[in-house]
């Protein structure tokens, strides 16, 4: 085994490997050479590269990123489910909650997938694996990308939905929705399939496929960084916004009280007094309920934005290290110097890439993403309604059955009904006919109460007007006698008899 290592060394000294001694499979563009001497001597770092950058707990850090993001898509897989079979008035569903929830998810799945199979990470000992030599890296750079860029798209498309809402009262429509729709995951399909057609796919650091470097700008990193940008400004400009409101809303209690001391305010001032009132308290509202939709937004955009910088920064350095020898020296000779004991090293292999503090922050972000989505889009009313849709199903299942079904006889004329079936029954004798008692087919008797009422002779009242009479003249002629009820006389109040009557109703007419 050490003569097949020095013979793979070649001319190059420990741990370096020579070129020339491998052959044109796997990433050949993730490998780090130069150029020694003048002979075209070219010396390469032993794969993975962040064995000699970093100590060995970066892989410890590493496996609990990967596990927060299975917890992170189990989580976000019962929100899914949650929006699926619970009632809206529960959860609050929304298409911008589901889409972002599938960015989310993809992005998970990014983590997931090598956190499951551990891929090998190099093809040999100075080349990594790519999308073409390793399937697992295929998958797990294609949901880092899906994810990537989904999670960018919606979240700047929520961040212009409460824009609209906010600053310019504005609910979106079908139209929007449609359009979201259409533009969201189109821009989605066109940049994943530019990025995996052109830019590729490998191992970079740890079990997760990465962007390559070459062309990524123009492909993945540029319009990642400016969607997420675009959605920054809307987001800022919502921020502005609500500040002037509010401040305006100030200063407009603060001219009432200062007018209203000295003489009462014009009537422009009071417009303006109750447009500003009006408008703080629409915005107050509309903030208090989209306060969880504005704080992913910001969570989302500074993972994005903070990622993405640094994949920046990341290509870059190697670029300048792989042609400025004089930068990288120091941490070659390190290396040739402690080729036994290369975690010696490491100080100053972070001072000439990415330090570990920084890349373990990227990867715990992007790992609490999915986390942040539900803890922000999950509600209390949820894991209620969840209860009771399970309790629903299962109390279903249980049928009532009385204390008498299990006491079961094999003699059923026993039972009072069957009884009832075997004899014959008389037909019920009317109530006008029936000799003082109702039928009852169990044999029993009951006073007739209504059927002697019936009989009776009705008697109608001496002062029911339910039929037409002829009206009384003695009532009609009665004198009034304001004696009685202390009144005023001589006003000429008296009845108007018959013929009076007939003569006003013809003089109206």
């Amino acid at each position: 085994m050490s003569n097949s290592t020095s013979a793979l060394r070649g001319h190059c000294p420990a741990p370096f490997y020579e070129e020339t001694q491998f052959g044109a499979n796997g990433f050949v563009g993730g490998r780090l050479c130069a150029a020694v001497g003048q002979q075209g001597l070219r010396c390469c770092l032993p794969c993975p590269m962040t064995d000699f950058l970093y100590p060995k707990e970066f892989q410890t850090w590493y496996r609990v990123a990967e596990g927060l993001n299975v917890a992170g898509l189990a989580l976000l897989l019962f929100l899914l489910l949650s929006f699926i079979c619970l009632p809206a008035e529960k959860t609050r569903q929304h298409y911008l909650s589901y889409c972002l929830i599938v960015a989310g998810m993809l992005l998970s799945l990014g983590f997931v997938v090598p956190f499951a199979s551990r891929p090998p990470q190099c093809y040999d000992e100075i080349t990594p694996n790519d999308m073409f030599s390793n399937l697992t890296c295929a998958f797990s750079g294609a949901f880092i990308i899906a994810g990537g860029l989904s999670m960018a798209v919606w979240i700047f498309i929520r961040a212009l939905s409460m824009h609209l809402q906010i600053v310019w009262d504005v609910l979106p429509g079908k139209a929007f929705f449609y359009w979201a729709q259409g533009l969201g995951w189109g821009v989605v399909a066109a940049f994943f399939t530019a990025t995996i057609t052109v830019t590729g796919v490998s191992f970079r650091f740890g079990d997760v496929c990465h962007v390559n470097s070459a062309d990524s700008m123009k492909d993945f990193w540029g319009p990642l960084l400016a969607i997420a940008g675009a959605a920054t400004v809307i987001q800022l400009a919502t921020f502005a916004y609500c500040i002037k409101v509010y401040i305006k809303n100030m200063w407009s209690d603060d001219q009432t009280e200062t007018q209203s001391s000295g003489g009462l305010p014009s009537y422009t001032t009071s417009v303006r007094t109750r447009s500003a009132r009006a408008v703080y308290r629409r915005v107050r509202k509309v903030l208090w309920l989209q306060w969880r939709g504005i704080t992913i937004v910001v969570f989302i955009l500074v993972d994005v934005i903070f990622f993405s910088v640094v994949f920046v920064y990341m290509n870059q350095v190697e670029e300048s290290a792989a042609t400025d020898l004089e930068a990288a020296m120091p941490f070659l000779m390190c290396l040739v110097q402690h080729a036994d004991n290369v975690t010696t090293c490491d100080k100053l292999g972070q001072d000439l890439f990415v330090n570990q503090s920084t890349v373990l922050a990227v990867l715990i972000l992007l790992s609490l993403a999915g986390i942040q989505c539900f803890i922000l889009l999950a509600r209390s009313s949820m894991f209620t309604a969840w209860y009771t849709l399970i309790r629903s199903k299962f109390d279903s299942k249980r049928e009532f059955v009385s204390l008498d079904a299990k006491q079961a006889t094999t003699d059923l004329r026993n039972y009072e009904l069957i009884k009832i079936a075997q004899s014959p029954i008389k037909a019920p004798e009317s109530a006008i006919t029936s000799p003082g008692a109702d039928f009852d087919p169990y044999g029993r008797s009951t006073p007739d109460y209504f059927g002697k009422e019936v009989q009776r002779e009705y008697r109608s009242p001496s002062l029911s007007f339910s039929t037409p009479r002829a009206p009384s003249q003695q009532a009609m002629h009665v004198e009034w006698d304001p004696r009685a009820t202390h009144a005023r006389g001589g006003l000429g109040l008296h009845p108007v008899d018959d013929e009076e009557e007939d003569d006003f109703t013809r003089h109206r007419i």
